[in-house]
């Protein structure tokens, strides 16, 4: 095995990418480089709902159905699924520049909770992040197609919340009384005031702390405040909500790696990485959150943003916009890896438009 993620202060390991950026911003080759042979799209898989004993969603108030539950989750069925089995509910089409939102006739707004007319309640797909055991799963092929199975490296993204420093991170847990959820900061700032807590309690788009939340997660604010002991929701506070900056090195990573070197692409985008040893054997072992120094909650465990072998015979990227993983490598890897149980994969062309507005297919009527 690799150096098992060890920090890569040298950033000429990743120089090979710079190409990337001469591409337009909303080219898939911005994300993962040209001049492979293949490319494929790994979904970012979903979960869906529905009450055991009525089986549908349809007809029933949702905000009332959870009173006087005492196990909300063994009062539902919850399985994980595929955007195709989404697109099936809804009616729409399942194609390689499907966007979710509009699989389930979601085009604008929140897409979590939408009610198919089969009875099921979809979540929202993760964005920025490849879940754990599909990563596993697809790293178990890529591991069989580059010379270099134990060798590579690893960028994730700086700006997750308590990574480089306390800020940006929270936990909501609901409280047994029935009040609002308390927020358990997971790294606390000991300059922070008791008064700055305003707007922790919504998701975050700014660079410094993106939210890390659980799919239906309008199931469990349900729960937290129906007084459901058991049930956390984990979301990222406002970084503001600090009056002083903590500083680097209180977060996970050391303040060595903290202060350390970045490598950066596509200039001012804030797309920066810290680097670290990683082969995609490393990755391939279902236990990998564990062991990675950039994750605190296994269960909510950031995949890296880029990941390639030394010998450079593929790159998988997960853009942090976006709620799919781009995979760039041989036609013999795409293959196996949409033939691999657990995974939903889709070749795609590089002239593939993945905006919203790419999805022609299923336009809002």
């Amino acid at each position: 095995m690799s150096e098992r993620f060890a920090w890569v202060p040298d950033l000429e390991r990743g120089e090979w990418l710079r190409p990337m950026e001469a591409e337009p911003p909303e080219s898939i080759l911005s994300v993962v480089p040209r001049g492979f042979e293949a490319y494929a799209r790994v979904l970012h898989p979903v979960e869906r709902d529905r009450p055991r004993r009525t089986r549908t969603w349809q007809g029933l108030d949702e905000t009332t159905y959870f009173e006087g539950v005492d196990d909300i989750e063994a009062s539902l069925e919850i399985e994980r699924t595929t955007w195709a089995q989404a697109a099936a509910s809804f009616g729409t089409t399942m194609h390689a520049q499907a966007q979710y939102a509009r699989l389930v006739r979601r085009d604008d707004g929140e897409v979590d909770g939408a009610i198919a007319a089969d009875g099921w309640r979809y979540g929202d797909t993760s964005e920025g992040c490849l879940d754990a055991a599909s990563l596993a799963a697809a790293s178990a092929v890529l591991a069989r197609h580059t010379t270099t199975p134990d060798a590579g490296v690893a960028a994730v993204w700086e700006g997750w919340g308590g990574l480089l420093s306390s800020a940006g991170v929270a936990h909501f847990v609901p409280e047994p009384s029935g009040r609002r959820p308390t927020r358990h900061a997971r790294h606390a700032d000991e300059n922070a005031d008791e008064d700055t807590d305003e707007d922790t309690d919504e998701d975050t788009d700014e660079d410094t702390g993106r939210g890390a939340a659980p799919s239906l997660r309008d199931r469990l604010a349900a729960a937290g405040r129906a007084g459901l002991a058991g049930a956390q929701a984990v979301l990222t506070a406002r970084p503001r909500a600090a009056r002083n900056d903590p500083e680097p090195g209180s977060g996970l990573l050391s303040r060595r790696i903290a202060t350390g070197p970045r490598f950066e692409l596509h200039g001012d985008t804030g797309r920066r990485y810290v680097l670290f040893e990683a082969g995609a054997a490393d990755f391939a072992d279902a236990a990998w959150p564990a062991r990675a120094p950039w994750v605190d909650d296994v269960v909510w465990a950031h995949s890296p943003s880029i990941l390639w072998p030394d010998d450079h015979a593929w790159v998988l990227a997960t853009e942090i916009d976006f709620d799919s993983t781009l995979v760039a490598g041989t036609r013999a890897l795409v293959r196996e890896l949409m033939e691999t149980p657990g995974l939903e994969v889709l070749s795609i062309h590089t002239d593939a438009d993945l905006t919203r507005d790419g999805d022609l297919l299923n336009r809002p009527e």
